[in-house]
């Protein structure tokens, strides 16, 4: 029994050591999250994906750290790139990659992977993405003003 508890050891050993080969900087740890709810329809590209193309950004509210630098460039093939850094004391950042859709003035984000059940979602305005809640509504409260990016 010992031998597996060694050999278990081992493994997990050089896993750490390969995977901090491929870090820049031990500090700034990159997690990654992605959902599968909303399926590719295959579609061909829409003029409204040719429109909407660009990067938004903005500091959306954090319930548990300073705000959240967000910043996603949605790309004319319908893919994005997502980047979130977590302002506060131990600043953390996240990068996610996928495919979007928009219907009826709704982008949808697919991340990339699995993990998450739901997606990401943003009502489309002219030059901004205004973020919606987990079941698509509007986000409600003091802060409602503040889920907003930007187009650069």
């Amino acid at each position: 029994m010992k031998i597996i508890y060694i050999i278990l050891a081992c493994c997990i050993t050089g896993c750490i050591a390969e995977d901090s080969k491929h870090r820049p900087d031990k500090d700034s740890t990159v997690y990654s999250y992605a959902p599968s709810a909303v399926p590719d329809s295959g579609q061909p590209h829409s003029l409204d994906t040719v429109v909407i193309a660009g990067t938004y950004s903005g500091l959306l509210p954090c319930a548990s750290c300073e705000g959240i630098e967000t910043a996603i460039t949605l790309y004319a093939d319908r893919s994005f790139l997502m980047k979130e850094v977590y302002k506060g004391e131990q600043p953390d950042s996240f990068i996610n990659k996928g495919k979007y859709e928009i219907k009826e003035r709704v982008l949808y984000l697919k991340m990339d992977g699995a993990g998450v059940e739901r997606p990401v979602m943003y009502t489309v305005t002219p030059n901004a993405l205004t973020q919606l809640d987990m079941n698509g509504n509007e986000i409600q409260g003091a802060f409602a003003g503040h889920y907003r990016l930007i187009k650069n």
